[in-house]
């Protein structure tokens, strides 16, 4: 690797800046040797297995699109392939292709090109940038002779068309001057129709004309993103049809354009979502049973091809996420939300001529992008100790097949052991945790414990963000508290808006009152195990888990040890760091800061103001988007000689999605929990300096209390 020094920078900013050039190093090449003998063999999943794992779509399951499409003749499925390369510090991609009867290994009919980002929209910006995936199922032509899907160079994602029999090259089919967020075939296959916005581009450059006379502070700053002004306002789509003939472009017609814009008739009520027509004139939606409320239960509404309507308003209705109408047209399908606080997925089906819908098939698994195909549904399914793999649900009989598995080589992992916990928080509200123990977990045995949270689907990897790894740990000897955060309380489903949402969750801090008696009832189910070790106890959180965090270090003693992923929820740098937007928001929703009254407010949510009684030390792992909104807790704390350490990742949004940071936050919190909670540490010598650090703060460990430890299993 060279070291190159960007001049250009020099420009944008008032310190020296470098970066590691990581040359053209092919990011699959990690990945293309066979497993050895040796490998497949039984052993434990470890932290290197967690971060290079084979991924089909977005890895956070709940609510993830669809990432795969079946050929027109029914015999194929095309797929896209993640793995990260932490040493690249960049993505595999592989544009995959096999047989829908699992008969045939995978055909790479292309790789490479850059991560493709998703945004967001947030507050009053438009298109804020995730860490995760931008959908991007690829797309069979008509014929089924070529296939398309969403590829970056050099910073641009435009539609590559490639071969599904390898025999022709890859070749881009658009250049837009904008990103392409979503394509679709015309009927006969010689075109293109694209979504872009440019209104994106168009202010950014507006925004840069002011720049030679400085920038106004106004509500188009959030300092934490930029040091500019950010785009505001709404982002009007556009739609362009390509001819793949000769590449011209033209504006698509409204016909055209509804390729990519969901049909709604004009008889559909306004609030109903999930529309879906079959294929005999029958059509079906979801539409709300309380039509004021923000949220609000569903009831499943269904036209007839006479014009007549059924419903079915029944509890077993309730919590539908998709709808789909099957090959024959007069069987309804549904994937529900369902179980005990709503921890498990059931597939329905509904019989026209039946009164209503029966259960399928319910699982404790995710069940993700689910589409109908013949007698068959076709999804990406994931276990609390089995990695996603793509299957078929039979919807006659509920029983499945596998169509492909991404990660064959972990058939022999050994993974945790998985005990989910259900019960009523002191408020009466349904809750569950999932306690993974170490495969090896002998009765009797008691184990230091770690929380992660706030949502525990699919497959346990490392909580909401993915920052501090369950396998793993459990085979390190560690409980793990794989912790999911209840629903909010019944004055805050009644809400009407999103304001009076915050306020209700805000008042007297009821939320996070509600979030710890489920975290603390949890806990001592675990410990009624007797597998845990109550009095070596640490806990994790990101995002709404790290104000989780901050809340049990001050109203609780039950934690050794602590881990956040963004930092922190307080009365100074939080609101001045998001901009004066945000501030606005947040006071609106019944927050106080830098007025009368603050610090009252604040007290039992505070670190700063609670600093003199939480000594427990905590690591900060955060991106340099957000670092600033907790440097008033790190001045503190540090000020006054609390065990602290805060790491800065660079160009990282609020989740992370580079994959050497990915690989080093596994990495610091797994030896960040070590140390304190089995004073064990990595002997790595490069180490050597973090454990200096470590063993200066308050409360550490003594050199004679800490032993190596190898980093790997503890497994025989």
């Amino acid at each position: 690797m060279t070291i190159i020094l960007l001049v250009a920078a020099l420009s944008q900013t008032i310190v020296p800046t470098t970066y590691i050039d990581p040359g053209d190093q092919d990011p699959c090449a990690l990945f293309d040797e066979t497993p050895s003998s040796a490998q497949a063999q039984r052993s434990a999943f470890t932290l290197d297995d967690q971060v290079r794992i084979a991924d089909i779509g977005r890895a956070a399951p709940t609510g993830a699109p669809s990432a795969f499409e079946i050929s027109p003749d029914g015999e194929r499925i095309a797929f896209v392939v993640k793995r990260a390369n932490p040493q690249a510090n960049a993505y595999c991609l592989r544009l995959v292709v096999t047989a829908m009867d699992g008969s045939e290994t995978e055909t790479e009919i292309d790789r490479g090109g850059e991560f493709i980002r998703d945004d967001f929209p947030l507050r009053d910006f438009p298109a804020i940038m995730g860490g995760w995936d931008r959908p991007n199922a690829p797309r069979w032509s008509p014929d089924g002779t070529r296939i398309g899907y969403l590829k970056r160079i050099d910073g641009s994602t435009q539609v590559w068309i490639a071969d599904p029999a390898g025999g022709n090259p890859t070749h881009r089919a658009t250049a837009m001057p904008d990103d392409v967020d979503r394509f679709a075939w015309t009927a006969d296959g010689n075109g293109l129709i694209v979504q872009t916005r440019p209104g994106i581009r168009q202010q950014a450059e507006a925004i840069a004309q002011e720049a030679p006379r400085g920038f106004l502070f106004d509500d188009r700053f959030s300092p934490q993103f930029a040091d500019r002004p950010i785009p505001t306002g709404e982002i009007v789509p556009e739609y362009a049809f390509v001819a793949l003939g000769d590449g011209s472009v033209r504006p698509a017609t409204a016909s055209e354009a509804e390729l990519l814009v969901a049909h709604r008739p004009a008889t559909l009520p306004a609030q109903a979502r999930e529309y879906a027509a079959g294929p005999d004139g029958y059509a079906a939606w979801l539409e709300p049973k309380h039509p004021d409320r923000l949220i609000s239960r569903s009831r499943i509404a269904v036209m007839r091809p006479g014009g007549s309507r059924i419903s079915c308003d029944a509890e077993a209705c309730e919590g539908i996420r998709h709808l789909w109408w099957a090959a024959e047209g007069r069987t309804l399908l549904a994937l529900q939300g369902t179980g005990w606080a709503n921890s498990q997925m059931a597939i329905l089906r509904w019989d026209m001529g039946e009164g209503q819908p029966h259960s399928l098939l319910t699982t404790d698994d995710v069940l993700i992008g689910c589409g109908p195909f013949a007698n068959e549904l076709i999804c990406a399914r994931e276990g609390a100790a089995r990695p996603r793999r793509i299957v078929a649900i039979d919807i006659r009989t509920g029983a499945e097949r596998v169509v492909y598995d991404p990660n064959p080589d972990l058939a022999n992992a050994v993974f945790g052991t998985v005990q989910r916990l259900r019960f009523r928080n002191a408020y009466g509200s349904e809750s569950f945790a999932d306690l993974v123990l170490p495969p090896d977990h002998r009765p009797g045995q008691q184990h230091p414990l770690v929380v992660v949270q706030y949502t525990s689907d699919g497959f346990l990897r490392g909580g909401t963000g993915d920052e501090v790894p369950i396998h793993p740990l459990a085979n390190r000897g560690f409980a793990v508290l794989s912790f999911d955060r209840p629903t909010f309380s019944a004055a805050a489903l009644t809400a009407t808006s999103e304001e009076e949402l915050v306020r209700a969750n805000r008042a007297d801090w009821i939320d996070r009152r509600r979030v710890q008696s489920s975290l603390e009832i949890a806990l001592e189910l675990a410990i009624e195990t007797g597998a845990v070790d109550a009095g070596r106890m640490g806990i994790s959180g990101f995002s709404d888990g790290g104000s989780t965090v901050q809340w049990a270090l001050i109203n609780s003693d039950l934690f050794q040890v602590a881990s956040m992923g963004s930092c922190c929820e307080d009365m100074y740098s939080y609101p001045t760091a998001a901009g004066p937007r945000f501030t606005d928001f947040v006071r609106a929703m019944g927050y106080r800061h830098f007025e009368p009254g603050t610090e009252e407010f604040w007290k039992p949510m505070s670190l700063i103001l609670n600093v003199d009684t939480v000594d427990v030390p905590i690591l900060i792992q955060t991106g340099d988007s957000e670092y600033e909104g907790g440097l008033d807790v790190i001045e503190t704390y540090s000020h006054r000689g609390r065990a602290i350490e805060l790491y800065v990742l660079e160009n990282e949004t609020h989740v992370k999605w580079q994959p050497a940071h990915r690989q080093a936050i596994y990495e610091r919190s797994t030896e960040w929990f070590e140390f304190w909670l089995m004073d064990r540490i990595n002997c790595d010598p490069a180490r050597a300096q973090q454990y200096r650090r470590w063993s200066e703060m308050e409360g550490a460990p003594s050199p004679e209390e800490l032993q190596c430890f190898d980093g790997r299993s503890l497994l025989p």
